[in-house]
């Protein structure tokens, strides 16, 4: 990888509660109502957190997950975990890790996500991954709060290990929506969200307009990262904003896990310069943004040619 990342020496924890075993399906077209047979499919981890670490160990960073895993799935989610380096911290339960079905039909780019239910998580499982986590923060330069939480667990989850982190001086990247509010008043240095989930937060159609409500509510947060698709990404300080102009795509071959890519490249950086003044996170930003285009010339969730994600940075213009 050529883009230019500091020797920060501690790894980043990815906390991921709602994991998946990910299976994608390739077909030239896929018809449907009809028998389909697929031309090509491919396995992996999924998951925001999981997609997260699947990011850094392809740049050689260090990363732990930590999450809950059950039955053959969960198996094979530990399995991968160790192929590739991650450090786990899990903890095995008795629900059994939900599976993902992405498939890609070639001919029209149309990409479907099939998602199973997840299983209940009990009390004493989310204790137990709890005191894991808070235990073992403050060895870690950052933290990624990605994604969904399975049933039985509420937002305090999240909240908790913001909590913790705030007190050990550990950065919080928070790419999540549902049942937030307690997490950002724990403490989160920032929040990494779309464009119509800024909209729903804030409950009006101005984006600046709602960034600035949460700003005002949540005395923590110190960024706001807002992408929107192929359109203009917006970021948010207090006192600033910037809007950054991607380049148009020649091809999409799936855009799972983009976002994922851009939460781990920006959630690194808070690790490196958690002191980031507006220009340097605005660049920050661009090259986060410029791995998730580059990820979505892929047809694996949160994986990117380096060479692409430096061609469209350098094709990004930001104001």
């Amino acid at each position: 990888m050529a883009m230019q990342l500091n020797m920060e020496p501690r790894p980043v924890l990815a906390v991921c509660l709602n994991p998946a075993w990910q299976k994608t399906l390739i077909f030239s077209h896929l018809h449907a109502g009809e028998v389909n047979r697929a031309r090509r499919v491919h396995e992996c981890g999924g998951g925001k957190g999981v997609n997260v670490a699947r990011v850094f160990r392809r740049l050689g960073l260090p990363v732990a997950v930590a999450a809950f895993t059950g039955g053959y799935p969960g198996q094979r989610l530990r399995g991968e975990f160790s192929e590739l380096g991650v450090e786990p911290i899990l903890v095995d339960v008795a629900a059994t890790t939900r599976c993902c079905f992405t498939v890609i039909s070639e001919d029209n780019s149309v990409v479907t996500e099939l998602i199973e239910p997840s299983g209940t998580i009990s009390g004493a499982e989310a204790e137990a991954l709890q005191m894991r986590i808070n235990g073992q923060i403050r060895r870690f330069g950052a933290v990624a709060l990605s994604g969904t939480v399975p049933p039985g667990i509420s937002g305090e989850f999240y909240a908790s290990v913001a909590r913790e982190a705030a007190l050990q001086g550990v950065p919080v990247l928070l790419d999540a929506v549902k049942d937030i509010a307690a997490t950002l008043e724990a403490g989160v240095t920032m929040l990494k969200i779309n464009a119509a989930e800024l909209r729903e937060l804030g409950g009006a159609e101005d984006i600046a307009g709602n960034a600035q409500r949460l700003f005002h509510r949540f005395a923590a947060l110190s960024w706001l990262a807002v992408t929107d698709g192929p359109r203009p990404a917006r970021l948010f300080s207090r006192e600033h904003s910037w809007r950054f102009t991607l380049p148009a795509l020649p091809r999409i071959v799936s855009a799972i896990g983009g976002g994922d890519c851009t939460a781990a490249i920006l959630c690194r950086r808070l690790a490196e310069r958690p002191d980031a003044d507006g220009e340097l996170m605005a660049n920050f930003y661009a090259e986060a943004l410029a791995c998730a285009s580059a990820s979505c010339l892929t047809d694996t969730p949160s994986v990117f040619d380096p060479a692409e994600a430096l061609k469209i940075r350098a094709a990004i213009s930001i104001d």
